[in-house]
């Protein structure tokens, strides 16, 4: 007798306020009776995504169950979740679980999630990272949290340091979570740090390096010149060569070499360079340096038109 394969059906969410998904799952189910396969009902913005030692893991929240426990996996309504649906067909691809639509692999991965499913397994050094939605978060850190306090909790489609919270304890995180319910939370390690550096990368160099410190005087976390701290142009090579083939690798992996602005940090107890993420569009035309970063961005112009 033939072992029945198991098969993820993934929705955006866990359920339809109209019974809209239920609907759907219930009848392909009623289909799939005297079929060699199983089907489980799966939620993206529920999936439990992780980043451990730059290593993507995927759990499902419905069945409790690990990516790699399913024989297949049909993505059945996934728009409202692009970027959850893009961590999964990366992962799906690169463990060879049969999914479909191959398109999901292609998706412009246009925040944190999507860029940090990208850039893992491959070799950049990322912060560790979790992210679901809010009740699997909740959950996920109420006994056993994934990640030692303190945590940086960051919207993932933030952008100047915008909804950044430094969290110290199960309490603090469950207030952010509950006073911003419409938000997505990138949940990292906290980098002991004095500084980051922002790296702006043309045709896949690394062109200019802006050091970013805030003031010692203000009760922050952030480094962002937006959000009061300091910018200084340093030289490149005051970065170490391995914080500098990480920063390009980045920028590669994403496609973004061209043109980008990668966030770099080094952990200053430790000297180990982590990827933060990496700006399709940098800062130019305002922030700090501002005449040095403009001088650049017109020289490479003009280099390429040659």
């Amino acid at each position: 007798m033939s072992v029945k394969k198991d098969v993820l059906v993934l929705f955006s969410f866990r359920s339809h306020k109209y019974g809209y998904i239920e609907k759907l799952f219930g009848r392909l189910c009623e289909a799939a009776i005297g079929r060699g396969i199983n089907l489980y009902r799966g939620s993206l913005k529920d999936m439990q995504i992780e980043i451990m030692d730059g290593q993507l893991q995927i759990r499902e929240s419905l069945t409790g169950r690990k990516l790699d426990e399913f024989d297949s996996v049909y993505f059945e309504l996934w728009y409202k979740a692009r970027q959850q649906a893009l961590a999964v067909a990366r992962y799906c691809q690169r463990h060879d679980i049969p999914f479909f639509s191959h398109e999901i692999v292609d998706l412009n991965p246009d925040t944190k999630i999507g860029e940090l499913a990208v850039l893992s397994d491959n070799g950049v050094p990322l912060p560790r990272t979790f992210t679901s939605s809010r009740q699997e978060t909740k959950r996920a850190f109420r006994k056993a949290p994934p990640i030692d306090y303190p945590l940086i909790v960051k919207h993932d489609d933030g952008y100047g340091g915008h909804n950044n919270f430094l969290v110290k304890s199960y309490a603090e995180l469950k207030g952010v979570l509950d006073d911003h319910r419409d938000l997505t939370f990138v949940i990292q390690e906290f980098i002991s740090n004095d500084c980051d550096y922002r790296c702006v990368v043309f045709g896949g160099e690394i062109k200019l390096v802006l050091k970013r410190q805030r003031d010692k005087g203000r009760d922050t976390h952030l480094n962002n010149t937006s959000a009061g701290a300091e910018g200084t142009m340093v030289p490149i090579n005051s970065l170490s060569s391995e914080a500098q083939t990480a920063v390009v690798k980045a920028a590669k992996v994403l496609g973004r070499d061209g043109f980008s602005g990668v966030d770099l940090m080094i952990d200053k107890d430790t000297g180990q360079p982590y990827i933060l993420e990496v700006n399709q569009t940098p800062q130019i035309e305002i922030g700090a340096e501002i005449d040095k970063k403009m001088a650049a961005l017109l020289d490479y112009m003009e280099r390429t038109m040659k």
